[in-house]
């Protein structure tokens, strides 16, 4: 999750935070070498400092080659310019104005190992901010393209060809014309790692039981990377505590069929060449004490205790009181394969279910959750583990408000 990810909050209206009234006039120039921007269509979202939306989009079009509209007051913006089926972004931070020049083509090829074509396969070009500028398919030849587009920004080619799944940056003012190779894929574990993420690419949220019951719920997430120039398919394990009863999975933001095991939680997972895919699964446990051995090595890992005073957790040696807006237990240093980690929350429960982050919106609250309640709680909503928290509450939650009992 990184650059930026909790802007995908933004636009999808999943954050809001009251302002008043007053506006402010956000402009700026869109010019397209060799065409032109009139009548393109532009959207202004408010944003608060961390990046949640304060207000209603006001929208308007570019004339000639500049557009003014009034939107409400706020620490920050977001625009979004759509031109011929693409939609290029800016975040305005201290500043309202944007001059957005599309200027660069991009074009390439989809081919396998052997040099085939491979047609209708699908591209995505993503912009730095993690946002969708374009989709396209390829034609017989294998054959997309994609243009104008911004001359200061590098973009990730997402591309799809049957189950398989390849990412590839690209810088369009230097790569003009790419090709993508699909080579087939693997279903070798040992490929993946845990991704070396900021703040961290494996979180363990332990959650304050629904009912009179002492034991907590636990969700627990793990971003899979692929580091390789073949995209693996296949089977992943997120392994439990002895005694844990899971209720629930996920993979990549939705909610995914698991199988039992002795090992834990098994799942069917297609993660990306050269990326990454998040994996979570949900799950009781029969008393306040969490423990379970790190099945892979680990660069970092959170526990999030929100709902409980980490002053009163007790917890093995490995782990020390974060520096975050939530209460959480992180790592002191990597945690290599087989290492124990534990945490007991007996008596450590607090009164209040907030956040601590200083926000009043109502969408950092804590929600208990368990097998029994029936629901999967909203993770925290601090900026800082926004882009690890967001896909996982709505895919599990997704999952959970279907199952059948």
């Amino acid at each position: 999750m990184r650059r930026l990810l909790a802007l995908i909050v933004v636009l999808s209206a999943l954050a809001f935070v009251p302002v008043a009234s007053a506006t402010t006039t956000v402009g700026g120039t869109v010019t397209v070498d060799g065409g032109s921007a009139d009548g393109a269509r532009v959207e202004v979202v408010p944003l608060t400092e961390q990046q949640q939306r304060t207000d209603d989009a006001v929208t308007t079009t570019v004339e000639g080659t500049s557009f003014s509209v009034e939107a409400p007051d706020a620490p920050a913006y977001a625009v979004r310019i759509e031109h011929e089926g693409a939609t290029h972004y800016e975040v305005l931070q201290n500043r309202t104005r944007v001059e957005v020049e599309l200027s660069q083509q991009l074009s390439g090829r989809v081919v396998d190992a052997d040099g085939t074509a491979q047609s209708g396969a699908v591209v995505e070009l993503i912009d730095e901010n993690e946002f969708v500028v374009d989709t396209k398919r390829t034609n017989e030849t294998g054959a997309f393209a994609f243009g104008p587009l911004e001359p200061d920004e590098t973009y990730e080619l997402r591309t799809t060809v049957g189950n398989a799944a390849y990412r590839r940056t690209v810088d369009p003012s230097a790569d003009g014309n790419v090709t993508v190779t699909a080579l087939p894929p693997t279903n070798d574990t040992s490929v993946l790692g845990v991704a070396n993420r900021t703040p961290t690419g494996h979180v363990v949220q332990i959650v304050p039981p629904a009912n009179d019951s002492e034991a907590p719920s636990v969700v627990e997430t793990i971003a899979f990377e692929n580091p390789s120039d073949r995209p693996f398919l296949g089977t992943v394990t997120v392994g439990l505590p002895a005694d844990a009863s899971a209720y629930a999975a996920m993979v990549d933001g939705s909610g995914a069929e698991y199988r039992r095991t002795d090992a834990g939680v098994e799942l069917n997972v297609s993660v990306p060449a050269n990326g990454s895919t998040q994996v979570g699964a949900a799950y009781d446990l029969t008393g306040t004490r969490f423990e379970k051995e790190v099945r892979r090595n680990t660069t970092s890992l959170a526990v999030v205790l929100q709902g409980y005073d980490p002053s009163r957790v007790r917890h093995s040696s490995n782990l020390r009181t974060g520096s975050a807006p939530i209460p959480l237990l992180t790592t002191n240093e990597s945690l290599a394969t087989g290492t124990t980690i534990s945490v007991d929350v007996a008596g450590a429960r607090t009164n209040a279910t907030g956040s601590t982050a200083g926000s009043d919106s109502t969408a950092n609250a804590v929600e208990p959750s368990s097998s029994e309640s029936g629901s999967i709680p909203s993770f925290p909503g601090a900026p800082i583990l926004a882009g690890v928290f967001g896909a996982v509450a709505v895919g599990l939650g997704a999952y959970r408000a279907t199952r059948p009992e």
